[in-house]
């Protein structure tokens, strides 16, 4: 058995995923490294693109084990960003590996839940910034980036084991903008203290916090679905009467949901492959902020 097919187990052994050291993986990146250096000293494409490729899903899975104990600890910001980098670098990864019906690496896993994780957070807005690029370099040979003469390298290819990046040297902000889908998502537009300068984070995090409470493991599958349903009016007694109602229909509360057994609001239903622990309730609704 050759070093590859070694490291090719340690990627696949995703029951041991949990038990990964800081120094094993440091020593498969060791490997991996050796091996690319070979690879490219005899101008072998081919396994230098599968070395960066193992070093990429190596990357990802244990980004997503960061990503995971981060929602587990509550540290939900953290966990947005590390979800982020993932989807990055999957999409990176995936146009050049493709993975099989058993998706030994749990590739598609990651993916999927990444996805589902994404789209249960409560950012809505984002700082958007806007540049002009003046100067770009091309990471692999750093010849600067020009539309009449190219360097000859593909943005997003492999070379010698290194993915081909535009790298910005030089530009200018022409303005900042805010907006509910940025090309990166990092920048979540968080409330400021007035006394103290300090950003806020009043989100609501109500529903990662019912899922991940259901959830044993990274790998435990699970499924959601939107649907409405009434939320109890206990969850909206800030709310006056002549108020708008809380469905968002635009007509007052006292004509609206609060003739009904509640407040017609999304709400989202959680399905466990693993059955999760006996004393998770049955139904999870969001914490309403007394002014909204």
């Amino acid at each position: 058995m050759n070093d590859l097919d070694s490291i090719q187990i340690y990627l696949i052994d995703f029951e041991n995923w949990m038990s990964r050291g800081d120094e094993s993986n440091a020593h498969i990146f060791s490997i991996l490294k050796s091996i690319k250096s070979d690879a490219v000293a005899h101008d072998n494409q081919q396994s230098a693109k599968l070395v960066w490729c193992f070093e990429k899903i190596l990357e990802i899975q244990n980004k997503y084990l960061n990503a995971f104990g981060q929602l587990k600890s509550g540290k939900f910001y953290h966990g947005w960003c590390t979800l982020e980098r993932i989807d990055i670098e999957l999409n990176s990864l995936l146009r050049h590996f493709e993975t099989n019906e058993d998706d030994i690496y749990k590739l598609r896993l990651i993916q999927k839940h990444t996805k589902q994780f994404q789209s249960l957070f409560p950012y809505k807005l984002f700082i958007s910034p806007a540049y002009l690029h003046l100067e770009k370099k091309c990471s692999i040979c750093g010849q600067p980036v020009l539309i009449r003469h190219p360097c000859g390298h593909i943005k997003g290819e492999i070379y010698n084991g290194e993915e081909c990046l535009h790298e910005i040297t030089k530009y200018e902000v022409l303005e900042v903008s805010v907006v509910p889908n940025p090309m990166q998502k990092y920048s979540v537009l968080f409330p400021t203290n007035s006394e103290t300068n300090e950003r806020t984070d009043n989100f609501d995090y109500s529903l990662l916090e019912y899922l991940m409470k259901g959830l044993g493991t990274p790998f435990d599958g699970w499924d959601m679905e939107w649907t409405k349903r009434r939320h109890p009016h206990s969850s909206y007694e800030h709310i006056g009467k002549d108020d708008d109602c809380p469905c968002d229909s635009g007509k007052k509360y006292k004509n609206c949901c609060l003739k009904n057994s509640g407040v017609l609001r999304p709400h989202v239903e959680f399905s466990f492959h693993v059955p999760p622990p006996k004393d998770l309730p049955r139904n999870s609704y969001p914490k309403i902020a007394p002014h909204g």
